[in-house]
């Protein structure tokens, strides 16, 4: 069984130890590690508000080992670890100092390239990409009384535009907040769910959709959604939207009206259209046979998405699950039972080309890389990763391809 928890000095120690020791060997030769990666893990010691998260990358998580004792770098003083990555790079809104950054883990450290003074939003509630240097956030205000946007060029991080959403639909009576959701750009066209709350943290019994115009972010038709309620995690600390084959925008919806009971869905609107796609709907806890997904799901391709799920019938920790769910025929398609039972801490797996690369933190048979292939339906072992830590709080490729 892992450790859960450190004490202070504990943590002391291995930063000591980190410190100290070794990095790992680069192909090159010599202990400074590689000037680029392909792949990073975060991970967690400690348990809250005593938590260190280290950074530890790789080009190759199909072997090897990742060790905490001779390479990584400690993450905590540099920023949080809501990573928004593009092509080798971190970006980063270090909320405390009121600044954004642009970060590169290279030799085994994490290094701050760019950063630049930044309080225009709270925090950033969801995000994504315009183009490959383009970067649009979006946030509300202290008031929570407006949703705020602010477009990037992540080159130099000059702020292009920012303002606020216009045109969204009013508070209802009741309500005085909003509540952020997962957002997705295509073709010209912002799509943004949201909700709305009171300030004892209450929602209406709907959501709202709205397609925004980019080029001035004037909201172009919102509409409510009442076959479920809350929003979506947009968060660069989750994922639980996607945007399959460039032609449709899928997004959850985890319901926060007064009961955990209630069930969490998977929405989507077609590229084009102004309206939300109302005859698609998946009922993903009772697709899950009544068990609650976890937010952390994405498309791998084919029409298949792979989302993770906890089975309290395992025990009340290290039981969770992934199952691969057809988007079309709206059913399980496959449990990946290879695996041993996972305690997941965020956002612990990725897709590229069409397989899934899971940080499985398992009280079973340690942590390693599982690897799932879609193609030949295949599981397999690969790279083994830290242990006697908390969990995985990331798992993620620096680039696209």
């Amino acid at each position: 069984m892992k450790l859960k928890s450190y004490s202070i000095t504990s943590i002391l120690l291995l930063l000591l130890t980190v410190v100290g020791c070794s990095k790992e060997p680069s192909q090159g030769g010599g202990f400074e590690g590689e000037e680029t990666y392909k792949y990073f893990l975060l991970s967690a010691l400690g348990s809250w508000p005593n938590t260190v998260h280290y950074i530890t990358a790789t080009n190759d998580v199909t072997q090897g080992e990742m060790n905490l004792n001779r390479e990584g770098d400690e993450i905590n003083s540099k920023g949080t670890y809501s990573y928004i990555v593009k092509n080798g790079y971190i970006y980063n809104y270090k909320t405390d100092q009121r600044v954004f950054k642009k970060m590169k883990y290279t030799k085994d450290k994490l290094v701050t390239e760019l950063e630049i003074p930044f309080s225009y939003i709270n925090d950033i509630s969801a995000f994504t990409w315009v183009d490959d240097n383009t970067l649009l956030v979006f946030g509300d205000t202290s008031d929570v009384e407006r949703i705020r946007y602010t477009v990037f060029d992540v080159r130099t991080l000059k702020v292009i535009k920012q303002g606020d959403v216009t045109g969204l639909e009013p508070f209802p009576q009741g309500y005085e907040y909003y509540s952020i959701g997962s957002a997705a750009y295509i073709d010209g066209v912002v799509y943004l769910q949201y909700s709305f709350r009171s300030a004892k943290w209450v929602y209406p019994s709907f959501y709202n959709f709205a397609t925004i115009s980019y080029n001035d972010f004037k909201v172009i038709k919102s509409e409510p959604d009442n076959r479920s309620s809350g929003a979506s995690s947009g968060s660069p600390y989750f994922r639980t939207s996607f945007i399959k084959d460039n032609n449709s925008f899928y997004y959850s919806c985890f319901t926060r009206t007064n009961s955990e009971n209630n069930d969490i869905y998977l929405f989507r609107i077609i590229a084009g259209q102004e309206t939300i796609d109302r005859s698609y709907e998946i009922n993903l806890t009772k697709t899950l046979g009544g068990l609650k997904p976890e937010t952390a799901m994405d498309y791998i391709g084919d029409n298949k998405m792979i989302i993770s799920y906890r089975d309290p019938a395992k025990g009340s920790s290290y039981n969770a699950r992934y199952a691969i769910i057809d988007l079309e025929t709206k059913r399980v398609v496959r449990v990946l039972t290879e695996l041993p039972l996972d305690e997941p801490y965020e956002l612990g797996f990725f897709t590229q080309d069409q397989k899934v690369y899971m940080a499985i933190n398992s009280a079973e048979e340690g942590n390693y890389v599982w690897i799932y292939d879609l193609k030949t339906d295949k599981v397999t072992k690969g790279m083994t990763l830290p242990d006697k830590i908390s969990g995985f709080a990331r798992f993620d490729k620096f680039y696209d391809k």
